[in-house]
């Protein structure tokens, strides 16, 4: 039970048992726990089915425990059924929680050890019910065995500092921080051990973490004492120990234990007669070697006639948990709140029937691509393939989706095929609410599926990502910005953003961002999105209230990827900023690089596209978009940028009707935008139509004056990149527009 929840019977070998029921594997948990196993019938019908008659409730346990017999199989037998209570047979099961309790209790390094091999994690994070009497136990348990696990990485830090033994105090310090991340007293403990055995270097470099941590997290900076202990840290004052410790033998090291920090008020044990755990001795001998076997009770034991195999069974209740789920922090409810919109699980895609034979497999395929392309979204957690899968041609409540794995929203589709053709709907679900928050579909041309499944999840799975962040900023939208987190600011800037590149969209979206630089002048994500903002005003013949500082917004990007290279967003906004400045060789490498990244970053496959045509490749560049737009769902934000690559493509190759066509498209999906003006006054200058590029003229210097005069006044393109070649047409016809409207 420390970890998600998981029974294995061994019957010469694990085998896992799968209990269906939630309320059952609850109900085994709870009479997991009980001193004696036990529990009286009416206790559990109260617990579990209090809400209902008391004939109902009991008649509900009834049929609980016959669905747990018929799950429980050959372990049946360690179910203790009477008239009066339900029970488990001690003698026949192993308790992970209960035996990491006993080890807990050891007054010798050996226990404490074993303790910690036990604990695999929180204790059943996966197991609320929405029931306030069970979740109420619920909670409890965790916190008593959260405090216990606690005491025994503190005394294994102590014992291994008072030995010397740098590197294991380091690694229990490090499961007590990860028990609560931004509990400040056990980080300074390890930044305080990390100084002393592994110097000053590396002591800086996790406090950068964690500093950046409670910045991103929780909006904070560090407390006193923490600041206090980094600028001792960067005074050098634990050098000297350091040196000391390195030189000296290990047998002569003798280094003085550090102070750990008292247990917060709130994760101190609840006490019970039966299962009072007192914090572990602090310990000077030496630690007992990692591998040494944890002492668990023996095997469960049927009666003499059963059979030998029988005989060797037994049940270990627990299983390891995701590292992130089982040791994350507690955290506050709205961060809660926001690591749970940010869980996906993406449900099996049905085919419908009559279809063709290959649908069921297309739809297996495009369930497994689009697991994998979401996986890339960072801010996003889905659930495993493996994990989904359970769900496939099962009918269920939604709802329960959201206790049993964590996540906010769960992604439901089918497949339609026909002859020639493959239709995907698809739907984002609130477990929440039970409530159908977007859907969408895509429609294919049948080919080959592989490659069909590949493309339509990499669109499915860009489009998805943005939504659930749009969902995220909506949830926050009414709020004042005082109340606003610093990643709720940023996204709702964001949400801004989406929009469209418009004066009124990066204005609102400036108001954001600038509002959490004001709180903290650091914030990364803010700064990084300030640039975004700037560049993306002078790419698009944006006039704001300020001139666009493209140096600065440089140094910010160059300063963010120092740190984090591997940051698609700040790739993209470098690469957007080298475009603008005819980069085009150094622009196409961070796009590159955004695509090994994350292959369903379409924006990035676009811009690709536009330089090749500008690099004097407009049918690469034209089929590339093409495929970009095929890709993309219909409603993906970027497509009227896409709808205007595709202009310039054809514009190239002297298709000018073809340019008018898709520039009109953009003009649809995205009015007001000061960029389409800009590309229609030019395509309709080409083929010789003066009052519609008037027309457009005119709205361009409108919406944008001081961006159409820097246009003019910039130098032409020149050759630099394609020897020999003129600039790209969209350029020349828009000077030609605007010098035949303004003189």
């Amino acid at each position: 039970m420390l970890g998600t929840f998981a029974i294995e019977a061994n019957a010469g070998r694990p085998i896992a048992i799968l209990v269906r029921s939630r309320k059952a594997r609850a109900l085994l948990a709870y009479l997991a726990m009980k001193p004696d196993y036990r529990a009286r019938r009416e206790e559990l019908a109260t617990l579990f089915w209090g809400d209902n008659p008391d004939s109902l409730a009991r008649h509900s346990l009834r049929q609980c425990l016959i669905s747990l017999r018929q799950d429980l199989c050959l372990a049946s037998e360690i179910l203790l059924v009477d008239r009066e209570a339900i029970g488990l047979r001690a003698q026949f099961v192993s308790v992970d929680a209960r035996a990491f309790m006993s080890l807990a209790r050891s007054a010798g390094p050996d226990g404490l050890a074993q303790a910690a091999e036990l604990w695999r994690g929180a204790f059943l994070p996966d197991l609320a019910l929405d029931i306030e009497e069970f979740d109420s136990w619920h909670r409890q348990e965790t916190d008593r065995l959260s405090a216990v696990a606690a005491g025994v990485f503190e005394a294994l830090c102590r014992n291994a500092d008072a030995n010397g033994d740098g590197d294991r105090a380091i690694a229990a310090a490090e499961r007590l921080v990860a028990l609560e991340p931004t509990r400040e007293d056990r980080q300074r403990t390890a930044l305080e051990l990390l100084a002393r055995h592994r110097g000053r270097e590396a002591a800086l470099s996790r406090a950068k973490l964690f500093t950046d941590l409670l910045r991103n997290e929780l909006g904070v900076s560090p407390e006193p004492a923490t600041r206090a202990l980094i600028d001792a840290i960067k005074r050098g004052d634990f050098e000297q120990a350091h040196a000391r410790h390195r030189a000296k033998p290990a047998a002569q090291r003798v280094v003085k234990p550090i102070s750990l920090p008292n247990p917060a008020p709130h994760l101190l044990p609840v006490r019970e007669k039966a299962s009072s755990v007192p914090a572990p001795a602090v310990l000077t001998v030496a630690q007992a070697p990692r591998n040494t076997a944890p002492a668990v009770p023996p095997f469960w034991r049927r009666q003499p006639l059963a059979a030998t195999w029988v005989i060797m069974a037994f049940l270990a209740i627990g299983t390891i948990v995701a590292l992130g789920l089982a040791n994350g922090p507690k955290l506050s409810l709205p961060q809660a709140e926001l690591q749970r919109s940010q869980a996906l699980v993406v449900l099996p895609f049905a085919a419908d029937s009559p279809g063709q034979p290959d649908d069921p497999a297309f739809a297996r395929a495009l369930t497994h691509n689009l697991i994998g392309y979401l996986s890339r979204f960072g801010k996003l957690r889905v659930i495993s393939e493996q994990t989904s899968d359970f769900y496939r041609d099962r009918r269920m409540d939604v709802a329960h989706l959201m206790t049993d794995l964590g996540v906010q929203y769960a992604m439901v589709g089918r497949v339609q095929g026909s002859d020639s053709a493959l239709r995907i709907d698809f739907q984002l679900v609130d477990t929440a609410t039970r409530t159908n928050v977007w859907s969408d579909h895509v429609q294919r041309e049948r080919s080959d599926p592989t490659l069909v499944a590949d493309e339509a999840a990499r669109g499915i799975a860009r489009v998805l990502a943005i939504e659930i962040d749009r969902l995220g900023a909506l949830r926050v939208r009414a709020k004042p910005s005082s109340e606003l987190t610093l990643r709720e600011l940023v996204g709702r800037g964001y949400l801004a953003l989406h929009r469209g590149s418009t004066r009124e969209n990066l204005s609102d979206a400036m108001t954001s961002f600038d509002e959490a630089l004001r709180r903290d002048p650091h914030y990364q994500p803010a700064l990084l999105a300030v640039a975004r903002v700037h560049i993306i005003a002078a790419m698009n013949f944006v006039d704001l209230d300020f001139s666009p500082d493209l140096g600065k917004a440089e140094q910010l990007l160059n300063a963010s990827l120092a740190k984090s290279p591997n940051s698609i967003s700040a790739l993209y906004s470098l690469a957007l900023l080298q475009k603008y400045r005819r980069q085009y060789q150094a622009s196409m490498r961070s796009l590159q690089r955004c695509l090994e990244l994350n292959p369903s970053f379409l924006p990035a496959q676009g811009q690709i596209a536009n330089i090749l045509t500008r690099m004097g490749q407009p049918q690469k560049g034209l089929e590339q978009i093409l495929q970009t737009i095929r890709v993309a769902t219909p409603n993906d934000p970027t497509i009227g940028i896409w709808y205007l690559f595709a202009a310039e493509a054809e514009l190239e190759l002297g298709h000018d009707r073809a340019a008018l066509d898709w520039a009109l498209r953009a003009n649809a999906v995205t009015p007001g935008s000061p960029l389409v003006q800009a590309w229609l006054a030019s395509i309709y200058t080409a083929i010789g139509d003066k009052p519609n590029a008037a027309k457009y003229v005119a709205a361009l210097t409108k919406i944008a004056p001081d961006r159409t005069r820097l246009f003019m006044n910039r130098p032409s393109e020149n050759t630099n990149n394609v020897a020999g070649r003129r600039g790209p047409r969209i350029f020349d016809g828009l000077r030609l527009a605007l010098g035949a409207s303004l003189g």
